[in-house]
């Protein structure tokens, strides 16, 4: 069975250290559970304040403690001469046997605690303490589907997906699917093993945001989801772009929070939503390829009720003084299946000049298409540069 410690202990690996809760712990705990993200993907208390924190540090927490079935500790980090809290990591649902034993363990973290590497060190100093001097065999991470940053730290920690399972995780208030990752002592043993360098740091991406009088163009977030999936499945956008077919609210869940993250954090693929400056409601999205150096493609998806009205033009108008004037990009390119004509005529309204059309060269979901290519110049005029050759009205 679990030996209780004779003395509560603290885990340190001289930067990030573990001990137990205090009542001066109190206002930091409650900010944890206020937090936007802890809320979003766990079952924190969205209206905890500073009393009821204390309540549970000096109850419930402090008979964890004692009954050794419940070890909540404070994550602190050394910063500008002082211990500063930065987060929460448990160890919780501990079941002890003669031979060893199981437990899991859950994580909430402060702004200031990520993208440092802390909860990487905090995580891997519970586990040597857990594995090593209580004994345990082995323990269990769960998560949600979808949250892309606990997923991440769980893989960087040495876990492995064991399953999949309906209902078993929390969405912003909700029940959703969840993840559970296992660690024995033997795999934990193996990944210390192997960290032969520092892991890296946990470095978030921070997309600008970029305005004009009648777009916002900023991070897409899971709010919006909805108006995401519901833009994905319009017939123009399933007909013209490369959209999964019947988008669901989890292909939108896994490009909000994995793809375009990765996009930013490579600088592969800078993907911004656009927004209604007045409402933040969703319009569409707008992006830059950045393939080879001194140019990117532009990306655009409108939903139906944006389009005619001017915000796919002001969108990119906005993207490419972004990618002129702040990228110092050289060149934008532009391209369109045959024969999508209303992309063709927004790229010709905002001075993109038709340079051909090549055979094949766009997959249309395993079939090849043609594809038009377009080009404008940092020095060009954003003006059209050449007559409309399309059908439609001759306006400009």
């Amino acid at each position: 069975m679990l030996d209780l410690p004779t003395a509560w202990p603290v885990l340190s690996d001289g930067s990030t250290s573990l001990r137990r809760f205090s009542a001066e712990d109190a206002p930091a705990f409650a900010a944890m559970h206020r937090d936007t993200e802890n809320v979003r993907w766990t079952a924190s208390d969205a209206s905890m304040d500073g009393a009821r924190a204390a309540e549970l540090i000096a109850g419930s927490i402090a008979h964890g403690w004692e009954s050794g079935t419940y070890f909540r500790f404070a994550v602190e980090e050394e910063r500008d001469g002082g211990q500063h809290v930065v987060g929460t990591l448990s160890l919780h649902e501990i079941f002890s046997t003669s031979g060893g034993g199981s437990a899991s363990m859950g994580i909430k973290m402060l702004p200031s605690g990520r993208g440092t590497g802390c909860a990487g060190r905090a995580v891997e100093l519970l586990c040597g303490y857990a594995l090593g001097e209580l004994g345990l065999e082995v323990l269990h991470w769960r998560t949600t589907s979808g949250n892309a940053r606990s997923m991440a730290l769980a893989k960087r920690c040495g876990f492995v997906l064991a399953a999949e399972i309906p209902g078993y995780g929390h969405f912003e208030g909700q029940v959703a699917d969840g993840l559970v990752f296992s660690l024995s002592r033997a795999q934990f043993r193996n990944h210390m093993q192997g960290a032969t360098t520092p892991p890296a740091l946990d470095i978030q991406p921070v997309v600008p945001v970029l305005r004009s009088e009648s777009v916002v163009l900023r991070a897409l977030s899971m709010a919006d989801a909805p108006q995401l999936v519901e833009n994905c499945r319009n017939i123009e956008a399933v007909r013209w772009t490369t959209v999964p077919l019947n988008y669901t609210y989890e292909h939108a869940e896994i490009f909000i929070s994995s793809i375009t993250p990765d996009g930013w954090s490579t600088g592969k693929t800078l993907t911004f939503a656009v927004a209604d400056p007045d409402t933040d409601h969703l319009l569409g999205v707008v992006d830059l390829q950045c393939g080879n150096p001194g140019t990117a493609a532009v990306g655009i998806n409108f939903g139906p009720d944006a389009r005619g009205t001017g915000a796919a033009a002001a969108a990119v108008r906005v993207l490419l003084d972004y990618a002129f004037n702040q990228l110092n990009l050289s060149y934008v390119h532009w391209s369109a299946m045959v024969p999508n004509w209303g992309s063709r005529k927004l790229a010709w309204k905002l001075g993109f000049s038709f340079e051909g059309e090549i055979r094949g060269d766009y997959n249309d979901r395993g079939t090849p298409a043609d594809r038009w290519l377009l080009s404008l110049a940092a020095t060009d005029p954003q003006t059209p540069q050449q007559p409309w050759a399309g059908p439609g009205s001759l306006s400009r």
